[in-house]
């Protein structure tokens, strides 16, 4: 009597090959536009924290971060001339931000949008926290039919990023 089966490694090999065809269906859990929007959030974090960073070390020179009216982006600028970006410190470019261009190219495609900050004007104190604000500001990025949240606590000035 003759009996057939497969072997360990012929078991193997076709579970490999599964596993394989798997991976390359199944799609990634978080979609694309939702890492754009993120993208965006963090680098919009990174420069609050800058700006309030050097607000604390310089509170002679405070630094406020600015948000574009069209929601394409934002600048750090002194606060007596809120339009004016500041040069960064070691070149001769402007603080801009734009998103979908330079270092904020993976936020293509991505709007902000901002609650609780009248004029899209945020300058921190030499505490660090917010100035002027008894209310926390969020800012809302919006890719597609993604969306990430940022919040800056007015009190302290934590800076928040969630889904």
């Amino acid at each position: 009597m003759n009996r057939r089966a497969f072997s360990l490694p012929e078991l193997m090999i076709v579970l490999l090959i599964l596993c394989i065809g798997g991976m390359l269906v199944i799609p990634n859990s978080a979609s694309t536009a939702t890492i754009r929007a993120d993208a965006a959030a963090r680098i919009l974090r990174a420069d609050l924290e800058y700006a309030q960073v050097r607000t604390i070390a310089n509170p002679d020179q405070p630094v406020a971060l600015v948000v574009d009216d069209t929601g394409k982006g934002w600048w750090l600028a002194d606060p007596g001339t809120p339009t004016v970006p500041i040069i960064r410190e070691g070149t001769s470019e402007p603080y801009r931000v734009i998103l979908g261009e330079g270092r904020a190219q993976a936020a293509e495609g991505v709007a902000i949008d901002v609650e609780q900050l009248p004029d899209g004007t945020l300058q921190f104190d030499t505490l660090g926290g917010i100035e002027g604000l008894a209310v926390d500001p969020k800012y809302s990025f919006r890719c597609e039919n993604a969306e990430v949240q940022l919040s800056v606590r007015a009190g302290t000035g934590f800076i928040d990023v969630h889904r």
